[in-house]
């Protein structure tokens, strides 16, 4: 029996709270996947996961506010404690989608203009 689209969705965000990036590779689609967030577009889970593992260390905590679902779409309400040059929370709207037992999309809907303001050129 394939986990339901929650526990995989969860399992995931536990592991880029715990930085475990092999562990959230495990969780995503292998083919056909899609990330695409206001700075960033992936279309290869690898791509994303290498990343993550660069750009990772300004992530202080990863908080869930509220979980809605319908099917194997899933939108988390997160708070993103990060630190940049100061420590500050973002609030992100995080949808994915699972198949099979694998995200194969997420978009993450955030307000940009921080990260913008340090990498313009980006």
């Amino acid at each position: 029996m394939e986990p339901d689209p929650l526990s995989v969705t969860t399992e995931y965000l536990a592991a880029l709270q715990a930085f475990d990036y092999e562990r959230a590779r495990t969780l995503l689609a292998d083919e056909g996947f899609e990330f695409a967030s206001p700075t960033h577009h992936f279309r290869s889970a690898d791509d994303l996961v290498r990343f993550m593992a660069l750009s990772g260390g300004i992530v202080q905590s990863i908080k869930t506010r509220k979980v809605f679902a319908s099917g194997p779409d899933l939108c988390h309400i997160l708070t993103y404690r990060i630190q940049i040059s100061e420590k500050q929370d973002v609030a992100v709207a995080f949808w994915t989608q699972v198949r099979e037992g694998r995200i194969t999309r997420i978009e993450a809907i955030y307000d940009a203009s921080v990260y913008r303001d340090l990498f313009p050129d980006e």
